[in-house]
């Protein structure tokens, strides 16, 4: 049987490294959360820096996206580089944690999105991820690396996990763990293959 793992985790905390190894091992590829046909939009949403926007266009693609991947688990695995739960931490932030829960439950995210079978939670300290971030180059993103760069992300992130019921890896890639890509790596792999029990091919 096919199995669904997301990857979450702030900016710059290296999710999508460990993502792409995973699935490059289990021979498999990375969705994105928004889908290609949204791209152009995306640039809009850019553009106008619109907090209700952005949670609206996040939110369409996460719907899309869990269309996508029941129809791609019937063939093979599915591994997201984020997904519902990074539209919810992040605009907790921005609109606030009433307004988004509200909507939440309106629209019973829990039955009508596709929920994986578990959830890899990627984080970092801030000097890491500041240090990532400035390395990078480049602008930086107003509702991703800024909000990250000036809130406590990682917090959000765990009140949204409370309203679902999956398992969570939760892997620190901080300097100061002082372990490589390559050991951060088989840490997570080991814990997800622990919670699938060895099913996924």
């Amino acid at each position: 049987m096919n199995k669904f793992i997301a990857f979450e985790g702030l900016d710059a905390c290296g999710k999508t490294t460990l993502s792409s190894l995973y699935a490059k091992e289990k021979n498999s590829v990375v969705h994105s959360a928004v889908i290609e046909e949204a791209l152009e939009l995306r640039k809009v949403i850019d553009t106008y820096e619109s907090k209700e926007s952005a949670f609206l266009f996040f939110l369409l693609n996460n719907f899309l996206r869990s269309h996508a991947v029941s129809t791609a688990l019937k063939s093979e695995n599915v591994i997201v580089d984020r997904y519902i739960f990074s539209t919810l931490a992040y605009q907790t932030i921005m609109l606030g944690e009433e307004l988004v829960k509200n909507i939440f439950d309106t629209l019973s995210i829990t039955q009508n999105i596709h929920l994986p079978e578990v959830i890899v939670f990627v984080k970092a300290d801030a000097e890491t991820i500041n240090s990532r971030i400035e390395a990078r180059g480049g602008c930086i993103q107003w509702y991703g690396d800024a909000v990250t760069q000036n809130n406590c992300v990682e917090t959000a992130y765990k009140k949204i996990f409370q309203w679902f019921n999956i398992p969570i890896v939760e892997i620190d890639t901080s300097q100061k763990c002082g372990r490589s890509i390559a050991e951060n790596y088989q840490l997570m792999k080991g814990e997800v293959e622990r919670i699938i029990s060895g099913g996924y091919n």
